[in-house]
């Protein structure tokens, strides 16, 4: 995966983010692009979590924690390899992102997902609208996790050689010339 995260549709992606980043007015320009990308991202597997609620629970009748379970799995083991891929395009361990990034989605799934969507769905809150609540809160609890924690880049040191210097996101960059 290491050589998909410089690969062509690692860098359409970091354009297209880049792009979008371009036309925030002002102040809007300081958020930064891998919280784009990430929107991005989380916003179609998060699409694909709701098709798969739907589905189990809606269609199927599975019970909706088991739906909720299932639907959740899915669509956090893709939006796992599309950030580390395209967002972050990290070269970091994928055993230990992955670790970690487990961690993130268990803490996220007993938080968010199982007793707050629940907690809302018990309340009489339609299952659908419980799940978007739930995922507000819960996209940025994984935007910051991730990007500060689970895909984190080692800090250049001034005394280190540049063939050990970690590589950058060219939307990081770009992004620290503009101020």
């Amino acid at each position: 995966m290491g050589k998909d995260a410089n690969g062509p549709a690692a860098i359409r992606f970091a354009r297209v983010v880049a792009a979008i980043h371009g036309v925030l007015p002002g102040v809007l320009k300081r958020i930064p692009q891998t919280f784009i990308g990430f929107a991005l991202i989380n916003s179609f597997t998060f699409g694909v979590d709701m098709l798969l609620l739907w589905l189990s629970h809606g269609v199927l009748k599975v019970p909706y924690p088991v739906a909720v379970s299932f639907s959740f799995g899915v669509a956090c083991t893709l939006a796992f390899l599309l950030n580390r891929t395209l967002n972050f395009r990290s070269h970091g361990d994928i055993g230990a992102q992955s670790g970690k990034y487990l961690f993130v989605m268990i803490s996220n799934y007993l938080l968010w997902i199982l007793l707050f969507s629940s907690l809302l769905e018990f309340a009489g809150v339609p299952y659908p609208i419980a799940r978007v609540l739930a995922a507000c809160v819960e996209g940025l609890y994984i935007y910051l996790l991730s990007r500060l924690w689970v895909f984190r880049r080692p800090q250049v040191t001034a005394g280190q050689p540049v063939a050990s210097r970690p590589v950058r996101h060219p939307a990081d960059a770009e992004a620290r010339s503009r101020g």
